[in-house]
This record gives C-alpha cells, sequence and structure tokens, in this order.
C-alpha cells in the first residue's frame, strides 16, 4: 500500500498555529515585539520577557518556552549573528537570540491588521482607479512614442499600478463582505436599516458610477499594451536584481498577471470586475426589498423582537430556577392560553410542549391589536382575483385529502398497532392522532376521526408494544392501539343488544 504523499503547505498553516493556540495572548505579543514598529529585530529571551513584563507576569524560562514553540511553527528562527559582549552577564544575555521568519513576519502583520480592524464598513478606495487609469496612460505614451523609455520609470508605473489595484479591489472585497454580512441580519430595523439604505442607495451608487467611469479607458489602454507586454517584461527582468528562481516578484512582471489585470477591467465579461460589481449590488439591493418588505408587513415574524428577546434574556438570568420554568412556560407556551373574539376552532387542543412560534396565528386588526379600537381605517383595499389561488387551494386540498384516505387505510388494514411497521404517510397521521388523545381523557374512547374515517382505542396488555417507522421505533409501555373503520365499534354494539 501505498503512503500517503505529504501535504505541501502544511509548514505553511503551521505558521498560524500560534494565533488559536493555548497562550495565544503571549505568542501573538512577541511576534509584535520581534516583528518591530519599523524592521523586524533580533532579540535574546531576557530583551523580550522585559518587554513582555509589562503585560504579563512571566519569567525568562517561560519566554524561552515560547519562543522555542514558536521557532516549531517556522515563525521564529534562531539568531545567528555573534554579540560582542564585555561581560558574562551580557554573555548569558545574548546566548540566544531570535527573528522572526519572512512567512512569519508576514502572519503577524495581517494578523494585526484583522485584530485592530474596525467592525463597521471598510471605505473603498474609489480615487485609485483615476491613477490607475492615468499610470497606465503615460506607460502606453512612452511606449509607443520613445519605444525604449526609462526601465526606472517604467517599473516605477507598473509597481503603481498593480500595488493600486491591489489596494482598491481589496478594499472593495471587504466592503461587500461587511454589506453580505449586515444584509443577513435578521434584527435589522430603525436606525441599522437606515444605515445600511443610506449605504446602498448612496454610497454604492458613487463607487458603481466611479467603476463604470473608469473601466472602459484601463481596459482598452490594457489592449493597447498587450503588443509591448513581452518587451516590457523582459526590461523589467533584466533591471532586477535578484536573480533567484524563487525570489518573490514585485507585481507586474509576469504576463499571467497583466492578462489578470485585462480580465478584470472587461466589463463586458460575466466573470470581470464590474459584472461581479453589478451582480453584488444587485443582490444587496434586493435583499434590501426583502428586509423593507418584512419590516411593513404584518404576516410571519413582523418587526424585529430582539429588544423584546434582551428583555426577556435579563429577566431569566435574574430569575431563580423555579422562577424561571414558569417564565418560561409563560412565555413560549400557548397550551393555556386561547384567544377568545378571532381564530377557528381548535381541531386539536395543543399540548404542553406547543410553543408560540408552531401553534397557529390568529389575525388581529391592526387598530384593535396596537390601538384596542374596533373601528376600520385606511383607505378600501382592492378586492383582488383569487380564482388562481383558488384552484391551487383546491388541488392541493384534494391531494391532502387523497393522502390522508391513503394512511387511514393502512392503519385500518393493520388494526392492531403492534409490532408493525408503518409508512411516512400512515405515521404522520398516527402521531396527529396520538397528539389529540392525549389531551383527552380515557373516558372520550374509542376516539372518533370523523374527517380521517377511523377510530382508534386503547387496549391494555402485559408488557409493550412497538410500531416501527422510517425514522425509529414508538414503544409503548402497558398498552397497544387498535384502530377500526369508523362507526363499526357502534354497529358492534348494537348487534350485541339485539342478541341479547
Amino acid at each position: 500500500m501505498a503512503e500517503p504523499t505529504a501535504d505541501p503547505t502544511e509548514p505553511r498553516r503551521r505558521l498560524f498555529a500560534y494565533l488559536t493556540a493555548e497562550h495565544a495572548p503571549q505568542y501573538i505579543s512577541i511576534m509584535r515585539i520581534l516583528n518591530g514598529e519599523m524592521l523586524a529585530r533580533e532579540m535574546s529571551a531576557a530583551e523580550i520577557t522585559d518587554s513582555l513584563q509589562r503585560e504579563y507576569d512571566v519569567d525568562e524560562q517561560v519566554v524561552e518556552a515560547r519562543l522555542a514553540q514558536l521557532v516549531q511553527w517556522g515563525n521564529v528562527v534562531p539568531g545567528v549573528r555573534n554579540q560582542r559582549v564585555t561581560t558574562i552577564a551580557d554573555l548569558l544575555r545574548a546566548r540566544g537570540r531570535y527573528q522572526v521568519s519572512k512567512l512569519g513576519s508576514r502572519v503577524a502583520r495581517e494578523s494585526d491588521e484583522v485584530l485592530a480592524a474596525a467592525d463597521g464598513a471598510r471605505e473603498v478606495a474609489r480615487e485609485l482607479l483615476g491613477v490607475i487609469a492615468e499610470q497606465l496612460s503615460a506607460l502606453a505614451t512612452s511606449l509607443r512614442d520613445d519605444g525604449d523609455p526609462e526601465t526606472n520609470e517604467v517599473a516605477a508605473r507598473v509597481t503603481s499600478v498593480f500595488s493600486n489595484h491591489r489596494v482598491f479591489h481589496d478594499s472593495l472585497r471587504d466592503f461587500y463582505g461587511y454589506l453580505n454580512t449586515v444584509l443577513t441580519r435578521f434584527d435589522l430595523v430603525g436606525d441599522d436599516y437606515m444605515d445600511l439604505k443610506t449605504i446602498l442607495i448612496g454610497y454604492v451608487d458613487i463607487i458603481g458610477a466611479d467603476v463604470r467611469r473608469n473601466w472602459p479607458t484601463i481596459h482598452r489602454t490594457l489592449r493597447e499594451l498587450d503588443p509591448h507586454l513581452d518587451a516590457l517584461i523582459v526590461k523589467l527582468q533584466a533591471w532586477q536584481t535578484l536573480t533567484d528562481q524563487n525570489t518573490e516578484r514585485t507585481p507586474g512582471r509576469t504576463r499571467k498577471e497583466w492578462e489578470d489585470l485585462t480580465r478584470w477591467y472587461d466589463g463586458n465579461a460575466d466573470s470581470s470586475g464590474p459584472a461581479s460589481l453589478r451582480s453584488a449590488t444587485d443582490q444587496a439591493l434586493n435583499q434590501l426589498i426583502v428586509n423593507a418588505r418584512r419590516i411593513i408587513s404584518n404576516a410571519g415574524s413582523g418587526v424585529s423582537r430582539r429588544s423584546d428577546l434582551l428583555r426577556l434574556a435579563v429577566q431569566f438570568d435574574a430569575a431563580e430556577p423555579a422562577d424561571a420554568r414558569r417564565l418560561f412556560a409563560n412565555t413560549f407556551g400557548v397550551y393555556s392560553w386561547r384567544h377568545l373574539l378571532y381564530g377557528d376552532p381548535e381541531m386539536a387542543q395543543p399540548i404542553a410542549s406547543t410553543s408560540w412560534w408552531n401553534a397557529p396565528a390568529v389575525p388581529v386588526a391592526v387598530s384593535l391589536r396596537e390601538r384596542g379600537d374596533r373601528s376600520a381605517r385606511g383607505r378600501t383595499s382592492p378586492i383582488p382575483d383569487t380564482t388562481m389561488y383558488d384552484q391551487l387551494a383546491v388541488q392541493e386540498a384534494e391531494e391532502n385529502e387523497r393522502q390522508q384516505r391513503i394512511a387511514a387505510t393502512e392503519l385500518i388494514a393493520v388494526g392492531t398497532l403492534d409490532d408493525v411497521k408503518l409508512g411516512p404517510a400512515a405515521e404522520s397521521l398516527l402521531i396527529g392522532a396520538l397528539t389529540q388523545m392525549a389531551s383527552g381523557s380515557e373516558d372520550a374512547e374509542p376516539f372518533d376521526f370523523i374527517q380521517a374515517g377511523f377510530s382508534m382505542r386503547r387496549e391494555r396488555i402485559d408488557g409493550e408494544s412497538r410500531i416501527v417507522f422510517e425514522g425509529g421505533s414508538l414503544v409503548v409501555e402497558g398498552f397497544r392501539f387498535v384502530v377500526t373503520p369508523l362507526g363499526s365499534d357502534l354497529t358492534l354494539t348494537e348487534d350485541t343488544e339485539e342478541t341479547a
């Protein structure tokens, strides 16, 4: 059997281990000290300990252990420079020195940026689009007119174009990432909704206008530069001083990067940046409309209940265990509540575990619900043509009735529900029947289910009965259920009386 191939990215993924490891705050502080504010520094464990003691109560041995672990992860490398010392104490302090690795420094910088990032939206660097267009135009002009411009000037413009595009692209992605996060909030009402509407209608439109104004110029200039790219790349490669193949080049030194840049600004392509921007904007606006309908609608959940739930959470936190149980039952249980004025007759009485969320809703007029006034208000609503909906409702009712007859036929055919297996439809019908039986009394047996066309009663037995469903089994201790056609028990009783 062949051995599994080692994952080449595993050493790189270990660089992020210290961010979530035990004692992560200490690791982050050590990396921040080694990384320095300007440039990375080489420091000993004693020097790092002195800096850490402003925030943590740690000794040098603990810091040595943390540094050794960071060396194993690849974030830190031991220093090799010999320090000139004049005393034994200085020698001991300079004995073990450490510095951050290249990738470890990058992980530390980017993680600090994430930890320090604001929770709000990131402003899009849309002003860079004009700079990109100007730099590309100047580059195309120099290649077209001069033929052989200064390499330093060409390198500066190429680096400026790709660096500015990266900043613009990253800020755009962060902004829409924040927008998507806010749009998924179900409690978006009031000031939060107005702020989001302002962002979408105002700021997003400004971003879209800047992109629409600049992408044709940028794309046209990139197409004009395409015949000169090979000579341009050769010129830049000859100018660079690091010739190792593993060197990480400055952006814009390969043809693939130029092709990706051209593809991003091709607004007519489906996978381009402008097309993706339009799609993301349309999706955000549609979600905004959905939130607006949810806020003004009286159906479903209505307005947000976030403040109510927070107030309820405070009451739960301050309540004793016994009071908390009563508070939960009064808040979420509909078992002891009935609407005396509105609502259809209840076919099935709610049981003790029925929640407000699952109970049938009772429509109440807004004026009565909010002001206690029965008088009608507002304009007369138009009478919609509900012919199609009525037909669909009739078809759905007929289909439900057909499924119910099939399920009832299966239950009647089985008769005694002991050591039997039922299908999904019969399972659903049986569970509904058991729910209604649980809310009644034993004196009411047998229970007649007129709409389904069968009766069901309980028979006491020694032991237990088992009903098998597709998703599990129902075990009943001490009795079993018997299903008969509706009226068969009555007929049997009358025949018995006549015989007597």
